[in-house]
């Protein structure tokens, strides 16, 4: 009797020291998670940190930034998130690596995305993904750990002179920032990306605003999945082709800018209003719900906690066919009216 009464017991305790995961069974029930190509899992929803969420910062003030990733970043895992995301551009880096090892949360339960400067080469993408393993505190007592998802930010270079600030004259209107990129940097910057994977320090690779013949010119050469990539989606802006060829070539597609971005927000739009109202839920949980069914997952950055709870909370509802469609028709609609404009 007494053996077959401490079974529950046993199992309960078996149970409670297994070694949580992010996008496990379990925390799955509160953040679901797409399948990437390669095999890894990556949450639908991340919490970035890219300076221009913090309303409240000045442009380039770098400690105002920091201060509120990191209590975003805390918040959010505290609510349940399980996914960060960061990028050299943004230097948020250091405070998301204090939050990872501040004791609070186990590494395997929090998934990171962060990302390099463009196709900047071999050698300058090792020394990238060095640089934000050392950022986000992960070299340890266990020696290297690693990071989930290692994106290439954009297809192009930043100038010199415009890689610390943006105000020198070379950088400014009607000069650009930034220079294309060869189709070779492209290709050897992949290379150092697979590399990295295979090295066993970064858990799965993608891109960030490419157009389609950047993708095809980096599956030319890959020998691993492009598991991700990463470009500007909402009800406003949204490129129907681009997600077609994504899924043809099983590309996880990845939105920043969720709620409406070059264009604005999205959030006053009647679909949308009108599908908060029969759900019962705000705009902003429509508008990022839409982006989930469309199978695309979203990144959202906010320092407002409450703004962030209402953020995860998308998973609860559905909505119907008909407003998904009437959703996804925004941008038609804008894209005429600002041709009758234009007329």
């Amino acid at each position: 009797m007494v053996a077959s009464s401490m079974l529950p017991v046993a199992a309960a305790l078996l149970l409670a020291s297994a070694e949580a995961t992010v996008c496990d069974t379990a925390s799955q029930q509160k953040v679901p998670c797409f399948d990437l190509k390669s095999g890894s899992k990556i949450p639908k929803i991340a919490m970035g940190s890219w300076s221009g969420s913090y309303k409240d910062c000045e442009s380039e003030d770098y400690t105002c930034v920091n201060q509120h990733a990191r209590f975003a970043a805390e918040n959010w895992l505290h609510m349940g998130g399980t996914h960060l995301d960061t990028a050299n551009d943004y230097n948020t880096q250091t405070s998301l690596g204090a939050v990872l090892n501040s004791g609070n949360i186990k590494r395997e339960e929090v998934f990171v995305t962060t990302k390099c400067p463009g196709p900047i080469g071999f050698a300058a993408t090792v020394q990238c993904a060095t640089d934000n393993l050392q950022m986000l505190g992960q070299f340890g007592t266990k020696g290297v750990q690693y990071i989930d998802l290692l994106l290439i930010h954009f297809p192009f270079l930043v100038k010199p002179a415009c890689q610390f600030s943006r105000a020198a004259p070379e950088c400014q209107p009607p000069n650009r920032p930034y220079e294309p990129a060869s189709t070779e940097q492209l290709q050897e910057t992949w290379k150092a990306m697979e590399f990295l994977k295979k090295s066993g320090v970064v858990k799965a690779i993608g891109v960030s605003d490419y157009n389609i013949t950047n993708l095809e010119d980096t599956l030319k050469v890959a020998t691993e999945p492009i598991d991700l990539h990463q470009v500007e989606w909402n009800p406003a802006t949204h490129d129907e082709a681009m997600l077609e060829f994504c899924q043809k070539n099983n590309i996880q597609l990845q939105a920043w800018s969720p709620l409406g971005g070059s264009k604005g927000s999205v959030l006053s739009e009647d679909s949308i209003v009108k599908a908060a109202k029969a759900h019962n839920i705000s705009t902003a949980q429509v508008t990022l719900r839409w982006s989930i069914q469309r199978g695309v997952a979203v990144v959202v950055g906010t320092g407002n906690a409450e703004h962030a709870k209402s953020d995860l909370d998308i998973f609860s509802f559905n909505l119907t066919d008909q407003e998904v469609a009437d959703i996804s028709a925004v941008q038609e609609r804008a894209q005429s009216a600002t041709a009758a404009v234009v007329v």
